[in-house]
């Protein structure tokens, strides 16, 4: 099992890396500092395989804490996270021998691979002996030093995030919505909130929206005072054969056909 710190001041990046490396059943501890000073105390401290490190931090930005640990280990592989652009980060990066060098957002795919290489690197030490208690890190926090195992205060917080993005979408559901604009407003990253919205609700964002939409679609079309049209703008659709295509897979009729079905009964 692979130890790795990962450096971010954004609570939501180490969340959506962690959610990653839990997913794809990764084999390594994670430990988590939310600035470079942490990240630091904590490699001074304790033993680290890996070191994932965001550039822009409080305190001590991601390069000058590679250096700091590239002088305290000289064998651990280190990645960095960088913005579009930061190229002059990454030249520096380069003379601090650094593994990876990734783009921020994160793509889900580049980043594991970048994993199963790293992985793939420690094999031939694998047999080696594991650190004594005091220094394992096993989902150790740097601001709390305590496990971070989901508690009950943290699925609460899971479910108000849940119910949050549900209140947003029975509000605005006539907009034009994405999982980027719901995953703002809760401060949680994309993949994240897709993982606990279909973990709570049992059913993807998407699906979740396109469905209150054909029941809001329902509703306005029983009322028989509204063009069809006007219903598939008030819903949240800008394409008509679209609209019609969800309405027909939903109802197994078309917008149309169930107008007329309403008009008859």
């Amino acid at each position: 099992m692979l130890r790795m710190l990962v450096a971010d001041d954004d609570q939501n990046e180490r969340d959506g890396i962690r959610y990653l490396i839990e997913k794809h059943r990764l084999p390594m501890d994670i430990a988590e500092a939310k600035n470079g000073k942490q990240a630091l105390a904590m490699l001074q401290e304790m033993q680290f395989d890996v070191l994932l490190t965001d550039i822009r931090m409080p305190f001590m930005d991601g390069l000058q804490l590679a250096q700091e640990a590239r002088g305290l280990k000289p064998d651990l592989r280190i990645i960095i996270l960088s913005g579009h652009g930061e190229f002059e980060y990454a030249r520096r990066a380069i003379t601090l021998q650094v593994k990876h060098y990734l783009l921020k957002p994160i793509e889900p795919e580049e980043f594991l691979d970048v994993m199963r290489l790293l992985a793939t690197d420690f094999e031939p030490q694998s047999n080696r002996p594991q650190p004594s208690q005091p220094q394992s890190v096993k989902r150790y926090t740097a601001s709390a030093g305590e496990d971070t195992e989901a508690s009950g205060a943290e699925e609460a917080h899971r479910k108000r995030a849940v119910h949050e993005v549900i209140r947003l979408i029975e509000q605005q559901f006539d907009r034009d919505l994405s999982l980027d604009q719901l995953a703002r407003h809760v401060h949680l990253s994309g993949s994240y909130l897709s993982h606990i919205f279909k973990r709570t609700t049992g059913q993807s964002i998407v699906k979740y929206i396109n469905q209150l939409r054909m029941e809001k679609a329902q509703e306005l079309l029983n009322q028989n005072n509204y063009k069809i049209v006007d219903v598939c703008r008030m819903v949240g659709f800008a394409d008509m054969s679209y609209f019609g295509v969800m309405f027909k897979n939903h109802f197994g009729m078309t917008p149309a056909q169930y107008r007329e079905k309403v008009r008859s009964s």
